[in-house]
């Protein structure tokens, strides 16, 4: 699975989806392998998984420049520090020599741009199964549509993790609409434990904390609501501004740093309600399908998001969640003051997220990407069927 980004520690929860994945498909009796671009500083683990390894690749010299992938996110990296195009440039002639020296039965790359593109070039004979998230088609969108071609040409099946996202793509490549697919990336099923309600009404957040995610909106959503907290999991280079926003105003906000496992467990049978404020930046880029909606929907918690992205396709406004139009702190407001006074609401969209969540777990995604990873012609169809055993290299 070649990957640009990839948790390097029980800590890190960087591309955790591909994690996610890899664990998935190896608890399904693959052997899986993760290439991805090692960090500029400590020893990543090897081996986060039974049947799953990770080969780190070194892509610039000296390893204080592997700058571009890892701390806020490949294009955050590039928008602040000019050294990281340095890496942008080499990671891809990196992971083309070492991916020439394996072969795999199948490859899932992940992120169109670069690791589609390497790896449709150095498939050989294996299956290519291309993943797009957000950052990659909005790259290709203002790139040469010979580039997007050029990876659907080498793929033997697209999966994009929201409708909006493969409508774009398709309109670059249209002549792989057959073998695109559009499946949300998953979670791991919620942990049971006990609700310790907070005094306040508490909104969570799960995110990195970098521009395209809103938060500044969510502080000055509850700036007035003494009653209200915003709780905030998760770093990332906007953190000082965030702080300095919520302290200029007099906001209920509260900054826990990453949090995973129990702790981020715990928080979520705790809170009230997620928050997802997610914009659209001046460049036209903003969220895929983010995991955090389904994670909160999967521990039973109600979501209030930014129609933005794929947001839409995960959560049905007034069934499941609330949807609220993007970059508007007064809808934002009002969504949760709603939330806040009606506790039947609550209960019901309670209620429906965890039924809507529940098909949306790594255990029952795995037979889809199984099947997309091992179909051949005649064999079964991406949904459903059984199909032969195979090594996959990637998520």
């Amino acid at each position: 699975m070649p990957a640009t980004s990839f948790p390097t520690s029980e800590r890190d929860v960087s591309g955790l989806f591909v994690l996610g994945m890899a664990r998935a498909l190896a608890a399904r009796g693959h052997e899986i392998e993760v290439i991805a671009p090692a960090p500029d500083r400590g020893d990543p683990w090897t081996d986060p998984a039974p049947g799953v390894r990770v080969r780190w690749i070194d892509y610039a010299r000296p390893r204080t420049l592997q700058r571009t992938f890892h701390r806020a996110g490949a294009p955050d990296n590039l928008a602040r520090d000019p050294l990281a195009w340095i890496g942008a440039a080499s990671f891809p002639i990196a992971l083309a020599a070492a991916m020439s020296s394996r072969r795999w039965d199948a490859i899932a790359s992940h992120w169109g741009v670069p690791c589609g593109l390497v790896a449709g070039a150095m498939r050989g004979a294996a299956r290519h199964v291309a993943f797009f998230h957000s950052a990659d088609v909005h790259v290709l969108s203002r790139a040469p549509r010979a580039l997007a071609r050029a990876i659907a040409d080498r793929s033997d099946a697209l999966v994009f993790v929201s409708e909006r996202l493969r409508d774009r793509f398709l309109a670059l490549a249209p002549d792989a609409h057959d073998r695109s697919h559009v499946i949300a990336m998953g979670v791991d099923p919620a942990p049971t434990l006990a609700m310790s309600r907070r005094e306040r009404f508490t909104l969570l957040v799960l995110a990195r904390l970098v521009p395209v995610k809103g938060l500044d909106r969510a502080i000055r959503a509850i700036a007035t609501m003494p009653d209200v907290e915003l709780v905030i999991g998760g770093e990332g280079p906007e953190r000082a501004r965030l702080e300095q926003t919520a302290r200029a105003l007099d906001a209920n906000v509260r900054f826990l740093g990453i949090i995973t496992g129990d702790e981020k467990a715990r928080w979520l049978a705790a809170a009230d309600a997620l928050v997802a404020p997610s914009i659209v930046l001046p460049s036209g880029r903003t969220e895929g399908a983010p995991t955090a909606l389904i994670e909160a929907m999967n521990a039973a918690l109600p979501v209030i998001a930014s129609d933005v992205g794929g947001a839409r396709e995960l959560v049905t406004h007034e069934h499941d969640g609330l949807l609220v139009p993007p970059d508007d702190v007064w809808a934002l407001r009002a969504a949760i003051a709603r939330l806040r006074d009606d506790p039947a609401l609550r209960a019901r969209l309670s209620d429906h997220a965890s039924r809507s969540a529940s098909s949306r777990t790594w255990s029952a995604l795995a037979p889809r990407f199984e099947a997309l990873l091992a179909q051949s012609s005649g064999e079964c169809s991406p949904a459903h069927g059984s199909v032969r055993s195979t090594r996959t290299a990637g998520p």
